[in-house]
C-alpha cells in the first residue's frame, strides 16, 4: 500500500481537478474499468479500487489513480479543463518522482512514538511548541508520510522578526 500512495493520487483529487462531482468520476472510471476488462487489458495499471473515511466517519468508495490512469482521463478531456487537468497531474507526478526515495514505514505507530519522545524532550529543553511541530513534520517526511505544506505555521511574532527591524 505504501508504494501505491507514492505512485497514485486519489479519485477525489482527480475529480476536483476535472471540475466533476466525485460520484460522476467514479461512474466514469467504473465504465472505463468495465471496457478495459472486456478488452482483456489490466485495469489495475490505471485504477485501483479503494475506500476513504469521511469526516462523518463513513467509509466510501474511491479509486487510486496511477499516472497512466491520469493520462487515460486526460485523453478523454478537451478544452480548458483538459489542459488544466493535464498540467496539474503532470506537475503532481513529477513532484512525486522528484522526491528522494525515502523509507516508507509499515509501522506508523512507531513513527508516532518517536515523534512523541522527541517532542517530550524538546518540551523539557524549553523549545517553543511550533518547533516541535516542525520536527514532527521532518520525521514524517523521512518516513514518506506527507503532511500538508501549511502544517507548520510560525506564530505571527516569529514571522515579523524574520523581516528584521525597520527602525
Amino acid at each position: 500500500m505504501n508504494e501505491l500512495t507514492r505512485t497514485t493520487i486519489t479519485s477525489m483529487e482527480v475529480a476536483e481537478w476535472c471540475g466533476k462531482r466525485h460520484t460522476d468520476l467514479l461512474r466514469d472510471i467504473r465504465k472505463y474499468v468495465q471496457q478495459l476488462g472486456e478488452s482483456k487489458i489490466a485495469f489495475t495499471d490505471f485504477f485501483k479500487e479503494s475506500t476513504y473515511v469521511t469526516d462523518q466517519n463513513k467509509t466510501l468508495p474511491c479509486f487510486l489513480v496511477t499516472k497512466k490512469g491520469c493520462e487515460f482521463i486526460a485523453h478523454k478531456m478537451t478544452g480548458h479543463k483538459g489542459v488544466e487537468f493535464t498540467a496539474r497531474y503532470i506537475n503532481r507526478f513529477h513532484e512525486m518522482e522528484e522526491l528522494p526515495q525515502r523509507l516508507l514505514t509499515d509501522h506508523p505507530g512507531e513513527v508516532a512514538k518517536l515523534i512523541q519522545a522527541l517532542a517530550s524532550r524538546m518540551d523539557k529543553q524549553g523549545s517553543v511548541p511550533y518547533k516541535s511541530v516542525e520536527m514532527a513534520k521532518l520525521v514524517c517526511e523521512q518516513y514518506g508520510i506527507q503532511l500538508p505544506a501549511d502544517f507548520v505555521k510560525a506564530p505571527d511574532y516569529e514571522q515579523l522578526s524574520l523581516f528584521g527591524n525597520t527602525n
